[in-house]
């Protein structure tokens, strides 16, 4: 059974790559226009959002060293758990072209999106031209949003998921799920009891589960739905079909076993850090209630039900393409499912929001679908005759899609602050390179250059995110305390460090995040430990913050006093020769910091990041580059 029929020709492959190219290149056109630093660079600031952090994974599969500590003195430790396949072609793009990797991952998988979605809509009879228009308008979208600020509305801000460059998700992760839809799309239900179909869903249930399990709960519960409301109970449990399930189980379990080695050989304490917790039946009730509370909300049932009955009526009068339409409807209702049936079997639970996400995505997907299908019969007819008007239409999508792109670039470079921060970790960097050795001891707090030392051969790396290595949480502790004796600093401004903040709706503090991450997470469903030794104040905030949003963090005063007696009673040995420190200045504690100059120079420091660089390295610290 062929994936790709025939009607699909060179003129699709050819005018989807050439729209893809141009939603590509723009961004690093820009990137090169406004900014003069190199790639290496380009790739970790122009990554959407927080997308450079996982970066680390990307380095760790093509190298297979899953368990560097970036510590000379510190070996045999545990794994980091990959999101498997979500990595695993991008790992090898990297072997193959370094830091040009992303670029490509980035071309590959915007070109996937739109064809995945060009057959989609083909499968759907809408034809060439609005097959292609009708991918490319989901595409661009989000930055329609964006350009006129609608993402401040919480139902579109989620929209932007429907597809973006953060790595590896969307950029990855949602393909593998986009991919399912067109598979359930093109099934001829006539004949689907065969080896061929079984095996491809065991592929794609294992590259979701092994990539954002999210998804695969979705997709479980929505391909148990179809089979039900398609095959009579009988013909489901024929002997021979039940052959066929098994074949589809050992398939995922087969090609799962990747994922599997690194979640049990995985270090706890990092896991804790990726905020998985662990759930008991009152955690349980907690998560179903308030998932139940927000599902029959008015706002929600008044959208549900609206599309309940759009999809009935559809179903009745037998709407242009309703049984196909009818699959986006049954993965809507999946995806409401999903957290449910997830939290009943589960001991654990990772970022609960995603779950509720997802439901805003498919409910857009959904009615997208629906008022596209709409449109396409309403005037498929009248079809393009002109086929000026088809590119007419491509290029005013793809101006909007660039437009946003230059706005954000624009902004960036209109903030004196962020050009100096990045033209302070690129003097950085250029120093680190110039010196080309792999022995160079760095010490910094910043995250961006955490992950440039990662991804660039740095072997030493003091103190360093939590995220980005599997130490134990001790371990992390000690390289905190141990980069504030050497630069001097006093209890109080370690205290001053990892006090807890009040940030909008949550508790939060960014340096805590950065070096614990889940550790602290602090909400309604979690505290550290289970603690309430809290001020009055932070005590009502944390009882007020939804037990989805995990990620409010906050340290409680017997674990915050612990911390201060560890720093208090460090006993500091200065066993290691920094070769550079870079410091953001705009952390008011590094104001106070005592380093001698007679060992460091700080010509290639900016208004933000300050550079101290060993005089064993006279010539280069000097030097301009």
């Amino acid at each position: 059974m062929k994936i790709i029929n025939n009607s699909i020709n060179f003129k699709s492959f050819t005018v989807i790559g050439f729209i893809s190219i141009l939603i590509f290149i723009f961004k690093w056109f820009f990137s090169y226009y406004f900014f003069k630093d190199d790639l290496s660079i380009k790739i970790i600031f122009d990554s959407p959002s927080d997308g450079f952090f996982y970066y680390v994974y990307l380095e760790a599969l093509s190298s297979l060293n899953f368990n560097n500590s970036f510590d000379v003195n510190i070996d045999n430790l545990k794994n980091i758990p990959i999101p498997f396949y979500a990595i695993l072609i991008p790992s090898i793009l990297h072997s193959l072209f370094g830091n040009y990797s992303i670029l490509v991952s980035e071309l590959i998988c915007i070109y996937l999106f739109l064809f995945i979605f060009f057959l989609i809509f083909k499968k759907l009879n809408f034809g060439f031209f609005y097959s292609i228009l009708a991918s490319l308008l989901l595409i661009v979208i989000p930055s329609i949003i964006n350009l006129f600020d609608l993402n401040l509305i919480t139902y579109f801000n989620n929209i932007n998921n429907i597809f973006n460059l953060r790595f590896p998700r969307p950029l990855i992760t949602n393909i593998f799920f986009y991919l399912f839809i067109f598979y359930l799309i093109r099934l001829n239900f006539n004949y689907f009891f065969n080896k061929q179909n079984f095996i491809i869903l065991g592929i794609l249930f294992a590259l979701s589960f092994s990539s954002f399990y999210y998804f695969f709960f979705i997709q479980l519960i929505s391909f148990i739905i179809i089979i039900f409301y398609k095959f009579d109970l009988k013909t489901l449990l024929n002997k021979k079909n039940l052959k066929l399930y098994l074949i589809s189980i050992f398939t995922f379990i087969f090609l799962s076993l990747p994922f599997i080695f690194f979640l049990l050989s995985s270090e706890p304490d990092y896991k804790e850090r990726l905020y998985i917790i662990d759930l008991n039946i009152e955690k349980k009730i907690i998560l179903i209630k308030y998932l139940i509370s927000k599902l029959i909300s008015l706002k929600f049932l008044l959208i549900f039900i609206s599309i309940s009955i759009l999809n009935y009526m559809a179903n009745k009068k037998k709407y242009f393409n309703y049984e196909k339409i009818n699959i986006f409807y049954i993965l809507l209702i999946s995806s409401i499912l999903a957290p449910f049936f997830f939290i009943l079997i589960s001991n654990q639970t990772g970022l609960v929001y995603h779950f509720t996400n997802l439901i805003t995505l498919l409910l857009f997907i959904y009615i997208y679908i629906f008022i596209i299908n709409f449109f396409v019969k309403k005037f498929k007819k009248k079809s393009f005759k002109k086929e000026f008007l088809f590119y007419f239409f491509i290029v005013i999508l793809v101006s909007l899609y660039n437009l946003n792109i230059y706005k954000s670039f624009l902004l960036k470079n209109s903030d004196e602050e962020y050009v100096n921060y990045r033209k302070g970790i690129y003097n950085s960097t250029t120093f680190i390179k110039n010196i080309k050795s792999d022995k160079i001891n760095l010490l910094t707090f910043d995250p961006r250059l955490m992950v440039w030392g990662i991804m660039n051969g740095v072997k030493n790396i003091r103190p360093i995110s939590g995220q980005l290595v599997p130490k134990k949480h001790f371990m992390i502790e000690d390289d905190l305390i141990y980069s504030f004796k050497y630069l001097n600093l006093s209890s109080n401004s370690f205290i001053k460090f990892l006090e807890n903040k009040k940030s909008d709706w949550r508790l939060f503090n960014a340096n805590t995040q950065l070096f614990f991450w889940g550790r602290y997470s602090a909400s309604l469903l979690k505290t550290f430990n289970n603690s309430e030794n809290f001020s009055k104040t932070e005590l009502e905030i944390i009882n007020k913050t939804s037990p989805l949003n995990v990620q409010s963090i906050a340290i409680p005063k017997e674990e915050l006093n612990r911390l201060i007696n560890k720093f208090n009673n460090y006993s500091f040995k200065e066993n290691l020769s920094l070769d550079i420190i870079a410091l953001d200045k705009r952390e008011a504690i590094f104001k106070s910091i005592s380093i001698d100059s007679h060992f460091y120079c700080q010509e290639l420091s900016t208004d933000i990041i300050k550079i101290f660089i060993n005089k064993k390295f006279n010539k280069l610290c000097k030097k301009k580059f």
